[in-house]
């Protein structure tokens, strides 16, 4: 009972902080937009109205689409049950499904000799648990409970939702800026300062320094937020598979063995149990991931 209270209260307030995470991001957004329209010399009576439309509908697009999207960037294919590691999955998932209560994820597979995994989906019900074939070929059957476990706990704690959109947001966010900062600096910069006087030109060097600083803001506190949803995935997987060793080992592993050819986009590397382009092996704010020596040591500590 109380490992079931734990896991509600950690459902309740992931949900609490996607809300919140999701009407940051809108705002981030919202201020890009303004804030470009601004620098350009737009009246804010349109460019207001403007960015708060374009804002809502970039994210709800980015919600509809962003499985599919992930899936696209990684590279992934359905698991095929006729090969026999892929079959491992496909009944590691199922069975890992039972033992957390919730509907059966679909199982993917990515080709990369990377060690990896990452879980995706608007909700439980439309759910992926994706493996890389390294992840198949190199981890035992106790290794890759763990990993199918972490993930699971990702899809149970609804975590897969927010870190799905945050990360088409953080990168739209930060492509809207680069462009903005092309135009105003390539561009002639500015035209409504000269009309706005002293104090129009303050507030357009107020507009562009929010537009340097969203996607450095925006992309710091996903950052943040995805470390913190790695150590819970990395406990609440451990309770799962009734064994935090299993995980441990497969962490292990994925530590010795360094990125070599990795596959798909780097805008999903957050979503991987690890990132697949750089492994954490310290402490920083810019890290995808908490380091793997303290996720290791917090497992083995259980």
């Amino acid at each position: 009972m109380p490992e079931k209270m734990l896991v509600e209260d950690h459902i309740k307030k992931n949900k609490r902080d996607t809300l919140l995470i999701c009407m940051l991001m809108i705002f981030l957004l919202f201020g890009l937009i303004f804030a470009i329209g601004y620098a350009l010399g737009a009246p804010p009576i349109i460019t207001a109205p403007i960015a708060i439309i374009v804002a809502l509908a970039y994210i709800m697009i980015t919600y509809s689409f962003s499985v599919q999207s992930v899936i696209s960037a990684a590279g992934a294919r359905p698991a095929n049950p006729q090969i026999q590691t892929e079959k491992m999955l496909i009944y590691k998932v199922e069975e890992m499904a039972i033992a957390a209560g919730l509907p059966t994820p679909k199982a993917y597979v990515q080709d990369s000799k990377d060690i990896n995994a990452f879980a995706t989906g608007r909700k439980p019900e439309e759910a992926i648990i994706c493996a890389t074939t390294g992840a198949l070929q190199q981890l035992n059957k106790e290794e890759l409970e763990g990993v199918i476990g972490h993930e699971m706990s990702h899809i149970r704690n609804r975590d897969i939702l927010v870190m799905t959109v945050t990360v088409g947001v953080v990168g739209a966010i930060a492509l809207i800026a680069e462009i903005a900062l092309r135009m105003l600096f390539f561009g002639g910069g500015s035209r409504g300062g000269d009309k706005k006087g002293g104090g129009g030109i303050i507030v357009v060097i107020i507009a562009i320094i929010f537009i340097v600083l969203a996607p450095i803001f925006s992309r710091l506190t996903y950052l943040a937020i995805s470390r913190k949803r790695e150590y819970l995935a990395d406990a609440d997987g451990a309770y799962l598979t009734r064994n935090p060793e299993g995980l441990a080992m497969a962490l292990e592993k994925i530590k010795g063995d360094l990125p070599d050819d990795p596959k798909g986009s780097k805008t999903v590397a957050p979503l991987y149990i690890a990132n697949p382009y750089k492994r954490a092996l310290s402490d920083s704010i810019w890290s995808t991931h908490p380091p793997l020596d303290e996720r290791i040591r917090r497992l083995r500590s259980m």
